[in-house]
């Protein structure tokens, strides 16, 4: 038997139906990152950074500007450099498997994982 590192899991949050998700890993990628959400560089695990501003780099598109909170100049990370998430919320449009009856449904991908499936709850 080979158990899979983020077995797909119900989200207990959807009481409109039955939703599958799966845990983010313990590392992503910058370019992951959205206003709102919060992270740690791996160099600094216990300084927490809330996003307020991400854009693309003007001159290097592979890299990105971040722009946080107590920080006087935002810094520049490559969208492929590792990043610890903390808090990811997201508002996510899902429909049934069954029915494609659709539903929106705030989650923090963090604690919640990310939505891979959802069955409303008329099945």
């Amino acid at each position: 038997m080979n158990p899979s590192p983020n077995p797909p899991m119900p989200n207990p949050r959807q009481a409109q139906g039955f939703m599958v998700t799966v845990s983010l890993p313990s590392a992503l990628p910058a370019s992951r990152l959205r206003v709102g959400d919060t992270f740690a560089l791996h160099e600094a695990p216990d300084e927490h950074l809330l996003v307020v501003q991400a854009e693309p780099h003007p001159d290097h598109p592979s890299r990105l500007i971040i722009t946080v909170p107590g920080k006087t100049t935002p810094f520049t990370l490559h969208a492929d450099e590792p990043i610890r998430p903390l808090r990811m919320p997201r508002t996510v449009h899902v429909a049934c498997q069954l029915c494609s009856k659709s539903t929106t449904t705030e989650l923090d991908l963090v604690t919640h994982g990310e939505p891979k499936t959802w069955v409303c709850n008329r099945h």
